[in-house]
């Protein structure tokens, strides 16, 4: 660990606390009044504590002296989503550096409030890397930072007479650019994203349970990145918007591995409250698509009759692909379907279209090809729209034919459900091989 040395603090004139006493204005009361102090001169940049933490073979250090640090607050708990900590950048604009600050205090807004600059005295605190995200707090679990305790936050952490200032966030124009940045705890807008097809008619979180869920958001690159939401935060059981647009974030990460580093699928996104997702633009992209990378995740599979059942294999265009033989040491009967979880389709839609590829092998049935805006569950019992799909005709591999666009409009403004069925007898089992499903707006 490494020791820091002590500098003397200057202390405030009557007529100083007489300013602090009017830091805040009168008519400012979207926030409860937070008191300020201006008497603390920052020492330590936030450049220059990463250095020294970087430096520290444990990439912990303990500080025994008083050295101050300042930034400023680009989190808020007002919302819950946040929890007993804040986010703190070096610079209002094009902030370079960032960390967090750790502290046991549930609604931190009251003394720290959004766009607040703020100072902390390290003295009797540590500062450290935990789950590759640089906290400053008090030691935990030999060599992990986390929250300080609460009787010490009004002592080290104050916030200063500043006026409250916005920070501009960094904007970037895609997922991709975010991961090049490397930068965390930082304010950014991210243009040009929305949530996954498959997330659309879920909410934020589970409101009821309290439990924090993870949504994806994908840019039109089709690059993905994770949005966390607490099952706590005031917006948690609020429905994830339709739409396309900008995001406003704050970045941060979770080293899973504890590997010293933060890869893609390891970076979090946190928003303050809901107005930072501005998503009034039309979808982009097909609104659903699967190629089967993550199996039949997507889909239900339904057994009428026999013993098969649809499956995914490694062939595909390109692999893999669903699949579907009623063979079995023999031609065996067979009534397998094939159903895809809910697509919710927005009513700003203007028109909806199902289109796939299909490679079949052997002589046999047809693949009959079906929608529904009401699947009850159960696919006899259910009310299906047949649809004029073209299929391949021929017995040969390889031979994957397109099905044109398929008009499934009606579902628009509700759930879509997509079926394949699949029949063989003891007379004839085709192979039927299924791949590149979108539903999408023309």
């Amino acid at each position: 660990m490494n020791t820091i040395k002590k500098i003397k603090l200057l202390f405030l004139t009557v007529s100083s606390l007489l300013i602090v006493n009017s830091c805040v204005q009168d008519d400012d009361w979207t926030t409860p009044p937070a008191n300020c102090t201006d008497n603390w001169v920052a020492d330590l940049s936030i450049e220059e504590l990463y250095a020294l933490v970087d430096a520290d073979e444990d990439h912990i250090i303990s500080f025994e002296t008083d050295r101050i640090v300042e930034g400023y607050v680009v989190s808020s708990d007002s919302t819950g989503n946040f929890f007993k900590t804040l986010s703190i950048q070096n610079s209002l604009t094009n902030p370079t550096f960032a960390l967090q600050v750790e502290m046991d205090r549930t609604n931190l807004f009251n003394n720290f409030p959004l766009g607040s600059k703020i100072k902390i005295n390290l003295n009797g605190l540590d500062a450290g890397y935990d789950r590759g995200m640089l906290k400053i707090g008090e030691i935990y679990d030999i060599n992990r930072v986390g929250r300080m305790a609460e009787f010490k936050i009004d002592q080290k952490v104050v916030k200063t007479c500043d006026d409250i200032a916005y920070a501009t966030p960094v904007v970037y124009p895609n997922i991709q650019a975010v991961y090049d940045s490397g930068v965390f705890n930082t304010l950014v807008t991210i243009e040009n994203v929305q949530f996954i097809a498959e997330e659309l008619g879920t909410t934020y979180a589970d409101a009821q349970n309290q439990t924090t869920v993870n949504k994806t958001l994908i840019d039109v690159n089709g690059t993905t990145i994770i949005l966390r939401n607490s099952g706590y935060a005031n917006f948690a059981g609020e429905l994830l918007p339709e739409g396309s647009g900008n995001i406003t974030v704050v970045i941060s990460g979770y080293d899973g591995n504890v590997n010293g580093t933060v890869s893609p699928s390891e970076y979090q996104l946190f928003i303050r409250d809901t107005d930072d997702v501005q998503f009034n633009e039309p979808r982009f992209g097909p609104l659903f698509s699967d190629g089967f990378d993550n199996g039949l995740a997507n889909w239900t599979t339904q057994s009428v009759v026999g013993a098969q059942i649809w499956e995914t294999r490694n062939f595909g265009n390109p692999a893999p692909c669903a699949y579907m033989s009623g063979f079995a040491s023999g031609n065996q009967v067979n009534e397998d379907w094939l159903v895809s979880n809910a697509i919710s389709a927005p009513s700003t839609l203007s028109n909806l279209y199902l289109s796939f590829e299909t490679d079949r092998g052997y002589n046999g049935n047809a693949l009959e090809v079906f929608y529904t805006t009401n699947f009850t569950g159960d696919v006899t019992t259910t009310t299906w729209t047949s649809l004029p799909a073209t299929l391949d005709t021929q017995n040969d591999w390889n031979t994957w034919t397109n099905s044109g666009n398929l008009d499934v409009s009606a579902a628009i403004g509700g759930d879509l459900y997509i079926a394949f069925k699949y029949t063989s007898t003891t007379s004839a089992a085709a192979t039927w091989e299924l791949d590149n499903v979108k539903v999408f707006e023309e």
